[in-house]
C-alpha cells in the first residue's frame, strides 16, 4: 500500500486528541476511550484521496479522503479533518473526522469533533460528536454531554445519556439520563434513572423481550462480525423499510440516492 506512511509523524496528533478528551468537563469522557493506535499502523496522509478496498492486519489511521471498504483486525482511526465513506469491519473504530457508512466493530467511539452518518453495530459505543443513523450497541451505549444523536433507533442493554437524543431509545436493562441529558422520542426500557435537570419528552414503555428483542444480546468477537452482519443488516433494513442489499446506499450522504431506494414493503 504505497499511499500509506509510518505512524510516527502522527504521534503529536494522538497526544492532542487525548488531551482534548481529558480536559473536558465532568460529564464528558474522562479518558481516551479507544486509544489512538501507535504501533503496527499504516497511515493515509491528509493530502491524499483514495478510492479502494482494504483487507489486512494491524491498524489504519486515515487523515485524508477515503472511499471504500476496510476490514482489519485492529483499530481504524479517522482523524479530525478526514472523510471516510464506506463499510468498516474492525476490532475498534474511532472517529474524529467525518464518517458516512456502516460500522461493524467490538467498540466504536465518535469523539467531540466527529460527525457520523450511517449504521453502527458494536458491543460498546461512546458518542461524543454528531451522530445520525441507527445504533445497535449490544452491551452499552454512552452519549457524552457533547453528543448529539438523531436516530431512527438506538438500542443497547445499558444506555447513558449525557447529551441530546432525538428518536427511539431501547434499553433492555437500564436507561440513565443525567442532569445534562435530554431525550425526545419513544422510550422503551426495563429500568430508568433520571437525575434532576434531565429531560425526557415522549412516551415511555416497559421493555418486554418477547416484543422488543429481535436479535441476541450476546456479545460477539471480531471473528463473528461477518456471520452477524447479515442479521443486523436485515433488522436495520426492516426498520427503515428498505432491502438489506441497499444498506450501503442508505448510509451514503447523497439524499437523491436514498430516495431512489426501492421499498421492500408496499402498502396495500
Amino acid at each position: 500500500m504505497g499511499f500509506f506512511s509510518s505512524k510516527k509523524e502522527s504521534s503529536q496528533e494522538s497526544k492532542n486528541e487525548s488531551s482534548s478528551i481529558k480536559s473536558s468537563n465532568k460529564n464528558d469522557f474522562v479518558k481516551d476511550i479507544i486509544p489512538t493506535p501507535t504501533t503496527n499502523v499504516s497511515t493515509l496522509k491528509d493530502t491524499l484521496k483514495v478510492k479502494a478496498n482494504i483487507e489486512g492486519g494491524g491498524s489504519i489511521v486515515i487523515g485524508g479522503l477515503f472511499d471504500g471498504d476496510i476490514e482489519i483486525d485492529d483499530t481504524l482511526f479517522i482523524e479530525k479533518g478526514a472523510k471516510f465513506s464506506g463499510t468498516v469491519k474492525a476490532k475498534n473504530v474511532k472517529i474524529s473526522g467525518e464518517f458516512s457508512g456502516v460500522v461493524y466493530s467490538t467498540a466504536v467511539e465518535v469523539t467531540k469533533s466527529g460527525i457520523f452518518e450511517g449504521n453502527i453495530k458494536s458491543n460498546k459505543a461512546f458518542l461524543g460528536g454528531k451522530v445520525k443513523g441507527i445504533i445497535r450497541s449490544i452491551d452499552s451505549l454512552e452519549i457524552s454531554s457533547t453528543g448529539i444523536v438523531d436516530t431512527k433507533e438506538c438500542k443497547s442493554k445499558r444506555i447513558k445519556v449525557q447529551g441530546k437524543v432525538e428518536g427511539r431509545v431501547v434499553a433492555s436493562e437500564l436507561l440513565e439520563v443525567t442532569n445534562s441529558g435530554s431525550i425526545n422520542g419513544e422510550i422503551i426500557t426495563k429500568g430508568i434513572r433520571t437525575e434532576q435537570g434531565g429531560v425526557i419528552i415522549g412516551n415511555i414503555q416497559t421493555y418486554d423481550a418477547s416484543l422488543h428483542e429481535t436479535e441476541s444480546n450476546k456479545q460477539f468477537s471480531l471473528d463473528e462480525i461477518n456471520s452477524n452482519s447479515n442479521d443486523i443488516d436485515d433488522e436495520i433494513a426492516n426498520l427503515i423499510n428498505i432491502k438489506p442489499d441497499d444498506i450501503k446506499k442508505y448510509a451514503k450522504k447523497d439524499d437523491d440516492s436514498i430516495k431512489r431506494i426501492p421499498s421492500e414493503k408496499k402498502e396495500s
